[in-house]
């Protein structure tokens, strides 16, 4: 396991979206500065780098379409390149490749979520401080954001790397985060479509939103807990159920 996982680290280097997803995280990073001036520092009782950081959490939703380009590039080219039959060659277990590739993906996901999120807190923080007073009760609420967010983010991520296995399709991996837009759209309106509406609420990146706000409650939390820990048990379990009994073509 830890080769396939060495394996897939030195492909990522090598090939050649790993400059230029590094250099999208950076283009994303720029993109959210000028977002924040426009209309997300006003979003928030105070500008501060803090609030920064909870505010790059809430955009998962339309920053999902960077993931789901690197899921097309590094997962379903894999498959289309006949790349993922290589390593059935060598012996190893289909669910233990995809394992090593998810985790890789995942991984790498985290490094450039925290490329966009470090530009966009160092230029809040210069411009406007990193906090009002650094206290017990800051470092409560900012352990919290953190750790739920990257949460939730995560299982957004997975979401889509799921959908980049079974489907093996770049279309439908691109068009997912079409999809997972339309949902969030859905599941705030509560009036419009009560029912649908509660349902689509449980979603990790819906649920998450609410979670990390300043005044979220513990039930809050707890649901995003527990939608993102489903999450993560249904895209993984399921991907690697997937490719154990279907065939990879």
């Amino acid at each position: 396991m830890n080769n396939l996982i060495r394996g897939e680290f030195y492909k990522l280097r090598k090939s050649k979206y790993f400059i230029g997803m590094m250099i999208v995280a950076v283009i994303v990073g720029v993109l959210l500065i000028c977002q924040w001036e426009h209309e997300g520092k006003n979003q928030f009782p105070v500008a501060n780098g803090v609030n920064s950081i909870s505010y790059t959490f809430f955009l998962i939703i339309f920053i999902s379409c960077v993931f789901a380009l690197l899921a097309g590039g590094f997962i379903v080219n894999d498959f289309k390149n006949g790349n993922i039959n290589k390593n059935f060659s060598y012996g190893y277990r289909r669910n233990k490749i995809i394992l090593s590739k998810l985790i890789v993906f995942i991984i790498f996901s985290l490094i450039i979520e925290l490329i966009y999120t470090t530009i966009l807190v160092i230029y809040v923080s210069v411009n406007y401080g990193f906090c009002e007073v650094l206290d017990l009760s800051t470092f409560l609420y900012l352990t919290r954001i953190i750790s739920i967010g990257i949460i939730y983010n995560l299982a957004t991520i997975c979401i889509i790397a799921m959908i980049a296995i079974i489907t093996k399709s770049i279309f439908c991996t691109f068009v997912s985060p079409v999809v997972l837009f339309i949902i969030f759209l859905i599941a705030f309106p509560m009036e419009s479509y009560p029912y649908i509406s509660n349902i689509f609420s449980y979603m990790p990146y819906v649920s998450g939103m609410r979670a990390v706000d300043n005044f979220s409650s513990k039930a809050d939390i707890i649901r995003c807990i527990a939608s993102s820990m489903l999450t993560f048990i249904i895209t993984i379990v399921g991907s690697l159920l997937y490719v154990e009994y279907e065939d990879v073509k």
